[in-house]
Order: structure tokens, then sequence, then C-alpha cells
């Protein structure tokens, strides 16, 4: 048994344009990470400030000038997700930190290239993050900026180790 459907669509060529672009912008889930060379910039999880959406990867690669390091500071974090902060390449760097609460954290990397990457699963979702990074120099002393290597895991978030002293520090 075969079956047969003929499909009739309108010879108006104004709403068969309309349907398309329709169509093309709903495939897109969204947008995020990239390579980011600016001395200073944003970076934020798709969609912020509204709810990212599930099962979203997303990779920023920052690289600042040579000499120079990045800080990255977070004004707003995942509630149920993770950002992972690496000191240098994917794959290839030490994970700084990983960050899975709503902090308000500062990282520092040991050279000019950071990687930053968001993960999303499909259970939550959330407004997700916005965050601001800077370069200074690699000779600059950086005791007035907390450093994840101070830092440690706990059951949701890393918390700096010492509050005490990143507060002595910051005055």
């Amino acid at each position: 048994m075969a079956w047969k459907y003929k499909m009739y669509f309108p010879l108006n060529l104004n709403e068969l344009h309309l349907y398309l672009i329709f169509f093309f912008f709903s495939a897109i889930k969204y947008i995020c990470g990239g390579l980011l060379f600016n001395s200073s910039g944003t970076l934020q999880s798709p969609s912020y400030p509204l709810n990212y959406p599930d099962n979203a990867d997303c990779l920023w690669q920052i690289q600042v000038t040579n000499n120079f390091r990045v800080m990255l500071t977070f004004g707003s974090g995942c509630n149920n997700d993770y950002i992972e902060i690496y000191d240098g390449p994917p794959k290839t760097s030490p994970l700084l930190g990983r960050i899975c609460s709503n902090s308000h954290l500062t990282y520092t990397s040991s050279s000019n290239f950071m990687t930053v990457r968001f993960h999303s699963d499909s259970r939550y979702s959330s407004r997700g993050f916005h965050a601001e990074y800077q370069s200074f120099p690699a000779d600059q002393n950086t005791s007035k900026f907390p450093s994840c290597l101070q830092c440690f895991l706990c059951s949701e978030a890393f918390i700096p180790a010492n509050m005490a002293s990143l507060r002595a520090n910051r005055a």
C-alpha cells in the first residue's frame, strides 16, 4: 500500500518569503562563545539577562597582548549549571575554577590566555551570567586581585580559602 500526499502552497511569494525567514531564525537555538582579542570586554550566557537554553555549551578563548595577563570578574553566576575557567587553552591548561552558584568571583590568568566554558543541562534553565575581563601588565603586582589558586572546591562552588586576607587585599 502506497500513500500519496499532495501539498499545495499559496502562490503569494510574500507569504512564502516570510515563512522562510521565520524558519531560518527559529532553527538557530543560540549563538555563544568565540575568540576575544581585545584588551577588555564582556561575555555572557546565551540570551542573558533572560534564561539560557537547555544543553548549551559555550567556549570563549580570551587572548590579550603578550606580557599581559587576564583578569576575569563575574557579575552574576549560574544557579544550576556551571562555568569553568581554564588558565590557558582548553584541554591542555589547568582548571582555575568551576562556578556552580551565584558567586561574584575574580580569576587571574598566569599568561595572556584564558578559556571560559559555560555548560547547561536539560533539567534547569535560569538567568545565566555576565562577566567582564581586562588585561594588565604581567609584572604588575596582583596582590589586590584574588586568585583562584587560593580557592578550594566545596559542595556548591569554589570559595576563596581565606576570605579575611582577600578582604584585606581589596582595601
